[in-house]
């Protein structure tokens, strides 16, 4: 596959950024556009830059309507410096079998010979270089590429491409005096920008008083339908089902497998052959995610999408290991809208201890309280109370008791329903 590669810092990435990446794609033919957000670029290390979550969430929502770009973070990924050697160095050892070709500005053929290890970046990509409209010298341009490629080897090429006079100092200029960024940025990356407070706006949300900045979810029970499923499957297994099995099963609807182990042999006994059935279980469960028949709460889609594009940051808070969590919420179609997901194996303790809503706070860097959690589960509403978060059940297979709806923010019944009422409480 040939894929070509746009690197920036991305503070915010811009329209001008997406059509560089499709004029390249068309131009050179490749299969696919990867938009790298950088970790710590060494020129910008005086300067303020948004968090690494937060030009990545913007990336990731730029490219979302564009079929052949995608977000990559390894450079995010690195810690100190970046530096683009390390980057395709690192691409072509993890895709041996792709063909790379790396886009950047006019100024790189005044630039490369001052990078570090420029006939490293030459052995592993191509290198496009990018007029700037009618004011480029093209032949001039091909005479320094052909002067670097003399001195450093490999292959680097001048595209000719239309000037645009965007740039991200612009557009955070234009943010901080209360201008829209409308046509300038993806509307996903403008909402986003001003619901989560960035280049100070006086648009942004700061002064209302509850703000909403973050919506986590639970996975079973409120994306995926399948606590019932989870329930029905271990009583078929069962030789003796019996109304204690189904009650300790409801029991230990999203707690950790940890404890659940444990409350088993608590309560049906030592001998119980907890783990056998389990792996019984989970064999079914990946035989039903794999035929696509892993059933999806109505309306789970729809809610994360208008939530993403929206500007909410969206966490994913489940008790559920990593590796059956991420294989379920990929069947489902759902894994991409999260900027952070905290899981089974992240914590010590689960619901209805806070832990994990407060690490998952953490990650996403924002407060507690401009969080709201749905949850489906007693024990996720008690550990978004206690964790000073504003909880919104939608009940699945039990209906809030009295202790449950005094806890509660709000009660909706389906995922459409929540969507609406965070919609009414933010505005």
């Amino acid at each position: 596959m040939k894929i070509g590669l746009i690197g920036g810092t991305f503070d915010p990435i811009h329209v001008g950024h997406l059509l560089l990446g499709e004029w390249a794609r068309e131009h050179f033919a490749l299969d696919e556009i990867w938009f790298l957000p950088a970790g710590m670029p060494y020129f910008k290390e005086d300067k303020k830059v948004s968090s690494r979550l937060d030009r990545w969430a913007m990336t990731r929502r730029a490219v979302a309507d564009m079929p052949v770009a995608k977000a990559c973070d390894i450079e995010l990924m690195r810690e100190g410096r970046t530096y683009t050697y390390e980057t395709v160095e690192e691409l072509c050892a993890a895709y041996p079998d792709d063909e790379f070709t790396f886009v950047f500005g006019a100024d790189c053929l005044d630039q490369l010979d001052t990078w570090r290890y420029p006939e490293r970046i030459l052995a592993g990509c191509r290198i496009a270089a990018a007029t700037r409209g009618a004011s480029s010298d093209v032949e001039e341009m091909r005479r320094k590429a052909a002067a670097l490629t003399a001195k450093f080897g490999g292959k680097i090429e001048v595209m000719e491409f239309p000037a645009l006079e965007i740039s991200s100092t612009m557009l955070r200029e234009r943010a901080a005096k209360g201008l829209p960024l409308k046509y300038l940025v993806p509307e996903a990356v403008e909402n986003y920008a001003i619901k989560q407070g960035l280049y100070g706006s006086p648009l942004q949300e700061e002064d209302k008083p509850n703000p909403v900045k973050a919506v986590i979810l639970d996975m079973d029970g409120t994306l995926l339908d399948t606590e019932k499923l989870y329930i029905d499957v271990w009583m078929d297994l069962e030789e003796n089902p019996t109304p204690k099995l189904e009650q300790v099963l409801y029991d230990v609807i999203g707690v950790t497998e940890e404890e659940t182990r444990a409350y088993f042999a608590e309560v049906m006994g030592a001998d119980y052959p907890f783990e056998a059935l389990r792996t019984r279980m989970k064999n079914i469960f990946a035989q039903i995610r794999d035929a696509g028949q892993l059933p999806v709460k109505a309306g789970a889609k729809e809610c994360l999408d208008a939530l993403y594009r929206a500007g909410y940051k969206l966490a994913l808070a489940s008790s559920t290991y990593r590796e059956q969590l991420e294989a379920e919420m990929k069947a489902a179609g759902l894994f991409g809208y999260f900027d952070v997901i905290v899981c089974g194996t992240d914590i010590s303790h689960s619901k209805p201890d806070p832990e994990i809503f407060l690490k998952t706070a953490r990650l996403l860097q924002t407060n507690p309280s401009d969080c709201i959690v749905i949850e489906d589960s007693f024990n996720g509403i008690r550990a978004a109370k206690a964790a000073g978060m504003r909880p919104l059940m939608v009940p699945d297979l039990k209906q809030p008791d009295e202790e449950i709806r005094g806890l509660c923010e709000w009660i909706c019944p389906d995922l459409p329903a929540a969507l609406a009422t965070i919609r009414e409480a933010d505005h």
